[in-house]
C-alpha cells in the first residue's frame, strides 16, 4: 500500500468504542446430547458397569462379578420372573449352569469348582490322582515324593507307621519308606568296638572306617593295646595289625617280641 493508505493504530479510547459497537454473543457451553442415535445408544447395563472391572472367564466370555441380572455364562439378561441359579458368587440360567466337561445340568446337584468352572462329581473324580500306596483317590491334601502322590497318612514309616509329612526320610532297596531313626536302627552298620550304630550325630557327617573286615567309628579306631588313635595314613601313627588285633607300630613290635 502507499504509505498514505496504511491504517494508523487506534488509540485506547477508540478501540474501546469499537468493541462496544460489536454485538457478539458469548460463546455457549458445549453440551453432550441427552440421547444417542438408536443404533449407537448404550444399554442400561453398559452404562452402569462401564466403570467396573471386567475380565474373561475360563470360557472366554466377558464376566462381571457384581452383576445380578446377567447370566455369567451366556451373558444374556435374566428375566425378573425367570428362575436363576446362584453359584460361585454369580447368577446363571438353569440351562447355562452345566458341567463344562460333560454338559450335565448342575442345578440342585453337587458340583465342584475346577479352574473357575463348575464340574460335576463324576468328571471331577475322574481328574483326581490315585494314592501310590492305597490306590484311593486323593480328594484333599497330597504329598508328593519319589515322583508319586500319596495321602498324608499313607506316606508313613514302614516300621513305626508314623506319618512322615515334611520330615527327612530314607528309602531302602525295596522302595520302602522309613523315618530316619528307624532306617538307621534297621540298616546302619554297627561299630565293632563300641557295638553302637554308625550314624550321623547332631547334623554332622559321620565316617565309617573299615579295617580287617570290620567297621569302626572314627573315635573308636584306636590301638587295642595303648588306646592311641590310629591314623588312616600309612605313617608311624597308622594301623599295624597283628592277627585280628589293631595295633599302633610300637605295640605291634612289642607284641611280636613277646610272642617270640
Amino acid at each position: 500500500l502507499p504509505l498514505s493508505e496504511v491504517p494508523q493504530p487506534l488509540s485506547a479510547e477508540a478501540l474501546g468504542l469499537a468493541l462496544q459497537q460489536l454485538d457478539l454473543a458469548a460463546p455457549t457451553t458445549l453440551q453432550a446430547p441427552s440421547t444417542f442415535p438408536a443404533e449407537l445408544k448404550l444399554s442400561t447395563f453398559s452404562q452402569e458397569q462401564a466403570g467396573k472391572q471386567q475380565w474373561q472367564d475360563a470360557n472366554g466370555y466377558l464376566g462381571r462379578d457384581s452383576s445380578r441380572d446377567i447370566c455369567a455364562f451366556c451373558h444374556k439378561a435374566l428375566g425378573p420372573q425367570e428362575p436363576t441359579v446362584e453359584a460361585m458368587r454369580k447368577q446363571y440360567h438353569p440351562d447355562c449352569f452345566t458341567c463344562r466337561t460333560c454338559h450335565r445340568l448342575l442345578a440342585g446337584q453337587r458340583y465342584f469348582q475346577r479352574d473357575g468352572c463348575p464340574t460335576c462329581d463324576t468328571c471331577f473324580q475322574a481328574t483326581l490322582e490315585k494314592c501310590a500306596k492305597c490306590q484311593g483317590l486323593i480328594t484333599e491334601h497330597i504329598v508328593r515324593a519319589l515322583g508319586k502322590g500319596y495321602h498324608p497318612s499313607c506316606f508313613s514309616c514302614a516300621t513305626c507307621s508314623r506319618a512322615i509329612g515334611t520330615e527327612t526320610f530314607a528309602v531302602d532297596e525295596q522302595g520302602d519308606v522309613y523315618c530316619v531313626p528307624d532306617f538307621y536302627r534297621k540298616y546302619a552298620t554297627v561299630c565293632s568296638a563300641c557295638e553302637r550304630p554308625i550314624v550321623p550325630h547332631e547334623d554332622e557327617d559321620t565316617y565309617k572306617i573299615e579295617c580287617l573286615g570290620r567297621s569302626f567309628h572314627e573315635s573308636c579306631y584306636r590301638c587295642e593295646s595303648c588306646r592311641m588313635p590310629l591314623s588312616l595314613e600309612l605313617t608311624e601313627n597308622g594301623c599295624y595289625p597283628l592277627g585280628e588285633h589293631l595295633l599302633c607300630k610300637s605295640c605291634h613290635i612289642r607284641w611280636r617280641e613277646l610272642a617270640c
